[in-house]
C-alpha cells in the first residue's frame, strides 16, 4: 500500500507527490503494520481507537473493528480519501493554470508548470494502480480462505467482501477523476501550442498583407524614379502631387480590401 500526504500550499504541491509505502500482515486477532516515522494514517487510527476505547458512548455506537482484516481495510479506505483530497487541489490548480494559459497576455513559462502537473497525475495514477493491485489480491486470497460454520463467522466473512469491494470501488473512482484530469492536462497543452501556432500565423499573414500594400508603392516609386527624361509627369509641376494622391488612393484601397477579407485587424 501507498499513502500520500497532501499538501495545500500550491508551491509544494507543483512538486512530486510524495508517497511512502505501507505493509500490512494480517492475523487472527493481531494486525501488524509497518509505516514512515512521520504517517499521518497511523497517528489518525490509533488516537481514534484510544478514544473510542476510553468512552463509553463509542463502546456502545459499536464503531470498533470487529476483526484485524476491518481494520485493515479502514486504514486503506482512509488513505484512498486522502487521495480524493489531492485530486481536488490538483483539479484546482489545473484549472488555474489553463486559465492562465489561454490569457491574453500569457507567460511563456505557464505550460511548463501544465506539464508538471500532468507528471504529478501520473504519478498518482501508479500509485492507485498498485493500491488497486493490493486490494485485488487481498479480494482473492479472501474467497480462498476456509469457510466458517458459524453463522457469526459467516456474516463477518461476508462483511469483509463487502467493505473490500467498497474499498476497490473507491480506488476505481479515484482513478476515473485521475484519468479524467490527465487528459484534460494533455488536451489543454496541445491547445495552447495551437494557439502559439494560430497567434504566429496571425502574425505572419498581418506582415505579408503589410508587404502586399506596400510592394505597388514601390513599383510606383521605383517607376518614377528611373534616370530618364522621356518619362510623363517628370516636368510637370503638379506631376508630384498627382503621383503622391495616386499612390495613397492605391494604398488606401488596398487596406479597405483586405480589412473587408480580414487579413487586417483582429478576428
Amino acid at each position: 500500500m501507498k499513502t500520500t500526504r497532501p499538501d495545500t500550499d500550491a508551491k509544494a504541491a507543483r512538486q512530486a507527490i510524495d508517497t511512502s509505502a505501507v505493509g500490512f500482515a494480517v492475523f487472527d486477532r493481531v494486525l501488524l503494520s509497518v509505516h514512515p516515522g512521520d504517517c499521518q494514517v497511523r497517528e489518525y487510527f490509533a488516537n481514534r481507537l484510544l478514544g473510542q476505547t476510553a468512552s463509553a458512548e463509542s463502546r456502545a455506537g459499536a464503531r470498533m473493528p470487529v476483526s484485524p482484516p476491518d481494520l485493515m481495510l479502514r486504514m486503506v479506505n482512509h488513505m484512498v480519501d486522502s487521495y480524493l483530497e489531492l485530486r481536488r487541489l490538483l483539479g484546482k490548480q489545473i484549472e488555474d493554470l489553463q486559465r492562465q494559459l489561454f490569457a491574453p497576455r500569457s507567460q511563456p513559462g505557464h505550460w511548463h508548470l501544465l506539464l508538471d502537473w500532468r507528471n504529478a497525475l501520473h504519478l498518482l495514477e501508479d500509485t492507485c494502480e498498485d493500491q488497486r493491485a493490493a486490494i485485488t489480491e487481498w479480494i482473492d486470497a479472501l474467497e480462498e480462505w476456509p469457510a466458517e460454520k458459524e453463522a457469526a463467522a459467516q456474516r463477518e466473512r461476508e462483511q469483509l467482501r463487502v467493505r473490500s469491494r467498497d474499498v476497490l470501488e473507491h480506488i476505481e473512482r479515484v482513478l476515473a477523476h485521475v484519468r479524467r484530469l490527465e487528459s484534460s492536462s494533455e488536451t489543454a497543452v496541445q491547445i495552447h501550442f495551437s494557439e502559439q501556432s494560430n497567434r504566429t500565423n496571425a502574425i505572419m499573414r498581418t506582415l505579408t498583407t503589410l508587404t502586399a500594400i506596400f510592394l505597388p508603392l514601390n513599383l510606383v516609386t521605383g517607376f518614377f524614379g528611373m534616370n530618364f527624361e522621356g518619362l510623363p509627369l517628370i516636368h510637370s509641376p503638379t506631376g508630384f502631387w498627382l503621383i503622391a494622391a495616386v499612390m495613397v488612393a492605391l494604398g488606401i484601397g488596398m487596406s479597405l480590401y483586405f480589412w473587408r477579407k480580414r487579413y487586417l485587424g483582429r478576428p
